[in-house]
């Protein structure tokens, strides 16, 4: 079994390195089995399709994002730092896996239910990790009271409709264009401001 999942852990990483540098729809499962010195019925064991394949990468992107975003936020001064920190770093790993996270380009706007099940645990994460920077500024007296999480839920509704007016603007239907999450990032942090500002204790 543990060599097995070693097995599977080099594959996963193999895939990574494909899928980040020539994303999804370029890259096909000879590929990947080629540089592991593998048969591609060794490959095809562990991973049926190159979907099932593409979610197990996902999966360990979206853990290491989350993981960091929570180290990150918690090291934060205040609220304002710690949804600076949530931003940027969001930024950071969309930049470094934008290959990686076009997935539109295979499968349109109809994701495959693994990958919308892991895309719905990843915003209920990201919701939980914006509840507690909220909570941490009520606690401290920075914040007024307020519902942490249905605040922190209208938060990341407010940041995704900035997202969804740029793809409009922009005619791109599913995926922003990576010279656009400049743009988007400048206008998420704007709203951070606005929206902390609203929420911000009056002395």
């Amino acid at each position: 079994m543990e060599n097995q999942d070693k097995k599977k852990e080099l594959i996963i990483d193999a895939a990574l390195k494909r899928f980040a540098h020539f994303g999804l729809s370029k890259t096909t499962m000879t590929e990947i089995a080629n540089d592991l010195s593998l048969s591609k019925a060794l490959l095809y064991y562990y991973f049926p399709d190159k979907i099932s394949l593409y979610s197990a990468v996902l999966g360990n992107i979206i853990s290491l994002m989350d993981s960091e975003l929570k180290k990150g936020t918690a090291r934060a001064a205040n609220s304002h730092e710690a949804l600076g920190l949530f931003l940027n770093k969001r930024q950071e790993f969309i930049s470094k896996y934008y290959n990686l996270l076009d997935f539109t380009k295979i499968t349109g706007s109809d994701l495959p239910e693994e990958l919308g099940s892991m895309f719905k645990k990843a915003k209920q994460s990201e919701v939980a990790i914006l509840t507690s920077i909220l909570n941490k500024g009520m606690e401290s007296g920075e914040l007024d009271t307020c519902d942490p999480q249905e605040t922190a839920m209208l938060l990341m509704e407010a940041l995704g409709g900035i997202v969804f007016n740029v793809l409009k603007v922009h005619t791109r239907p599913f995926f922003p264009e990576k010279e656009q999450f400049d743009m988007i990032l400048k206008r998420q942090q704007k709203l951070g401001i606005i929206f902390l500002k609203g929420l911000k204790k009056l002395n």
